[in-house]
C-alpha cells in the first residue's frame, strides 16, 4: 500500500526543476565545446523576464544559465545578466502595454535583448581592444536560431 501511494505521489514539478538546474549547469559548457550550438541568450532572458514576478527558482535558474554562459564562454562576467535586468526595467513594461500579442511581445524581447546584448559586446571589445567575440555567419545564425525558437514557444 505505501509502494504504490509513493508510486502515486510522485511530484512532476521537481522533474520539471531538475530538468532546467541540468540545463542551466550543462548546456553553457556544451555550448563552449561545441560553437554550432547556439547560447540562446535571447530565449533565457525572456525566460528571466517572464518569471521574475512568478516563480524565483525559474529565475534563479535562468540566471545561473546565463552565469554559467559568461564563465564557460570567456565573455565579461554579469554582462547578459545586465542586459536582461535593463530590458526588464527599461522596456519590458512600455512593450508590454504596446503590445498584446503575448508571442509578438516573446519575439520582440528575443530580438531586443540579442542586439543589445551582441552590440554591448561590440562596445566591451572596442573599449578594451579585445576579440571576445567575431562578427560572422555563426552570429546572424545564433539570432536566427532564437528568434525561431521563439517563434516555436
Amino acid at each position: 500500500m505505501s509502494k504504490n501511494r509513493f508510486l502515486r505521489d510522485k511530484n512532476p514539478k521537481s522533474l520539471i526543476w531538475v530538468l532546467f538546474l541540468s540545463f542551466a549547469i550543462f548546456y553553457p559548457m556544451l555550448t563552449s565545446i561545441y560553437t554550432v550550438l547556439p547560447p540562446l541568450i535571447g530565449i533565457v532572458g525572456v525566460f528571466v523576464i517572464y518569471y521574475m514576478e512568478k516563480n524565483k527558482l525559474y529565475t534563479f535558474l535562468g540566471m545561473i544559465y546565463l552565469l554559467n554562459l559568461d564563465f564557460n564562454g570567456g565573455l565579461p562576467l554579469l554582462l547578459s545578466l545586465l542586459v536582461v535586468v535593463l530590458v526588464y526595467i527599461l522596456i519590458y513594461p512600455s512593450a508590454k502595454l504596446i503590445i498584446n500579442c503575448k508571442k509578438c511581445l516573446a519575439l520582440f524581447l528575443i530580438i531586443f535583448i540579442d542586439i543589445l546584448y551582441y552590440s554591448s559586446l561590440f562596445m566591451y571589445d572596442f573599449i578594451f581592444s579585445l576579440n571576445t567575440i567575431v562578427a560572422d555567419s555563426t552570429l546572424i545564425f545564433y539570432i536566427i536560431i532564437d528568434f525561431m525558437i521563439g517563434i516555436l514557444l
